[in-house]
């Protein structure tokens, strides 16, 4: 996993460290304090990410693996968490980031729906940092990322320029006047415990969980001060022990 703190000087071909994201969230953060969410993203590899505050909310997450996506609440979809993904296909469904979601989101209901965007795929294997970070200036900015057409020629230049400025502006883009062959994806996820976290599990003891025989609802042992040494007994939340 790219978690590195240092900004690392932009090439050609290099992907993006966490260090140069946390950065350029950093600058988002200050030029748009309104907007809820842009933590450091290193707090994605333990899923401990808090709940984002505010209307509106993005976070540039990591996908467990080599791969940046940016998701995003109160924009164009304000019932929605949409989901920029310069790689997704359509069987699109990565449990590492739907977790960091679901932690985001923090939704009271048993299901969180999330909105697979239709925005510009990127063209090499190294460019997702890139296109993450043009998509969340572009919302921070009043722009819905899936209606732009950016320059891959340009956007490392302007990257690099941004940073070194302290000031994230736009990036080369056109309007997409021709509709994109694939379709957004509407779909909802599951979610449980007190945390509100999807089934996804880190392998450790923590991240155990039990059901309640009564309201039949799913905890962590990390969640939960009364959970039981035997897993396999009758066990009651402390809501449904009350």
């Amino acid at each position: 996993m790219r978690f590195l703190d240092e900004v690392h000087p932009l090439t050609k071909t290099n992907k993006l460290s966490s260090g140069y994201i946390n950065r350029a969230m950093e600058i988002l953060k200050q030029q748009h304090p309104e907007i809820g969410g842009l933590y450091c993203c290193t707090m994605g590899g333990s899923l401990t990410f808090p709940q984002a505050n505010g209307p509106q909310w993005m976070q540039i997450v990591h996908d467990g693996s080599d791969h940046w996506v940016l998701v995003a609440k109160g924009f164009s979809q304000p019932n929605y968490v949409l989901v920029y993904d310069s790689m997704a296909g359509s069987n699109w469904r990565s449990k590492h980031i739907l977790s960091c979601i679901s932690s985001l989101l923090k939704t009271p209901e048993k299901e969180m729906t999330y909105v697979i965007k239709t925005c510009q795929w990127q063209g090499n294997g190294f460019d997702c940092g890139v296109f993450a970070i043009a998509f969340a200036t572009s919302l921070a900015n009043g722009q819905d990322p899936a209606f732009s057409l950016y320059d891959p020629h340009e956007l490392r230049n302007h990257l690099d320029n941004c940073i070194t400025s302290g000031e994230l502006s736009p990036f080369p883009s056109t309007l997409c006047r021709v509709k994109r062959t694939r379709k957004e994806l509407v779909v909802s996820e599951s979610v449980f415990c007190h945390c509100r976290r999807t089934a996804y599990m880190l392998p450790s003891r923590e991240w155990k969980m039990i059901e309640c025989e009564q309201c039949m609802e799913w905890f962590h042992t990390m969640c939960m001060d009364n959970f039981p040494v035997n897993e396999n007994d009758p066990w009651l939340c402390k809501v449904c022990k009350s």
